[in-house]
């Protein structure tokens, strides 16, 4: 009976160990202060700066899928494949994606050249407009205005840019983990004001929300998320970014997006109806190019 006595006592006292150890880490896990939010906007607003200075002149190939989900018959080919090349455009660290198609369902549109980045060799305004028009030659193939406006891979950056924290109410909202790093999530919404005209600047004058998932300790951008919301348009796109060895920096790797179209029209003796469009999209940017560019002479 000793025996046994001695062999639950010591069982009871392990057990007792292990569960003082499971508190004390459970404990000191939650006393672990989480990241100040004025501390992760002043580091993502650096990040984001040094970033719009480091890849501009980055190229990526964009492989763009769109699938209209809304009932309608698609007017556009399936896979629309680009050179979107990254660009710092103001003093302010603004950054745009400028897309270049050159191929449908791998049919070419034109010889593939790196037009942008050859126009751009000599930053004119004549040929920033000219750049401008390479972007328009294809844009039909986008189906809709919504898609075009907020297909930009890089759009979700400019809500973390100093110069616009001001009109913007952030809060912090959770951790997940992104290219093996805990990231912390930085939720934004633009400060409703009357008659105010809205970061992205588009027709309806959208109203924008979203998180930016950064690395605490640097600021680096591991993943954004945008909602778009207008009167007639709404988007949501979702960037997830990856580390490129060879440049050094994190780059888009894919995005997913949702883009919804509503128009007014009318519906005679039933009174007035509207039409809606949906459309689904996928992206995957691979080869990186980087040749740099410098904007600074046509600053708008």
């Amino acid at each position: 009976m000793k025996a046994a006595y001695g062999f639950v006592a010591m069982r009871i006292w392990v057990i007792g160990i292990v569960v003082a150890i499971a508190v004390a880490t459970s404990v000191g896990a939650q006393q672990a202060p989480a990241p100040a939010l004025a501390d992760l906007l002043r580091l993502g607003a650096s990040y984001a700066a040094t970033y719009a200075t480091k890849m501009s002149g980055v190229t990526l190939e964009e492989q763009l899928l769109l699938v209209d989900v809304s009932g309608r018959i698609m007017t556009a080919p399936q896979r629309i494949t680009s050179d979107v090349v990254l660009l710092r455009i103001s003093a302010d660290g603004d950054v745009v994606g400028v897309r270049d198609a050159f191929a449908i369902d791998n049919r070419a549109l034109r010889p593939r050249q790196p037009r942008i980045v050859n126009t751009l060799a000599e930053p004119t305004l004549a040929n920033w407009e000219k750049v401008q028009a390479y972007a328009r030659e294809n844009a039909i193939l986008l189906v809709a205005n919504v898609v075009l406006w907020f297909s930009d891979p890089t759009l979700a950056l400019r809500f973390i840019a100093e110069s616009n924290q001001r009109r913007i109410t952030y809060k912090l909202e959770g951790t997940k983990r992104v290219n093996g790093v805990q990231v912390q999530g930085v939720a934004f919404k633009e400060t409703e004001v009357p008659n105010r005209t809205y970061l992205l600047e588009t027709p309806g004058n959208p109203l924008a929300s979203g998180r930016i998932w950064m690395d605490p300790a640097t600021g680096a951008i591991h993943m954004t998320e945008l909602w778009v919301q207008s009167t007639e348009d709404t988007a949501r796109i979702q960037v997830t970014y990856a580390a490129d060895a060879k440049l050094g920096l994190l780059l888009p790797r894919d995005a997913t997006h949702t883009f919804e179209n509503k128009e007014p029209g009318s519906g005679g003796t039933i009174g007035t109806m509207s039409s809606k469009m949906t459309i689904e999209g996928t992206a995957r940017y691979t080869n990186p190019r980087y040749t740099p560019l410098d904007l600074g002479r046509i600053v708008r």
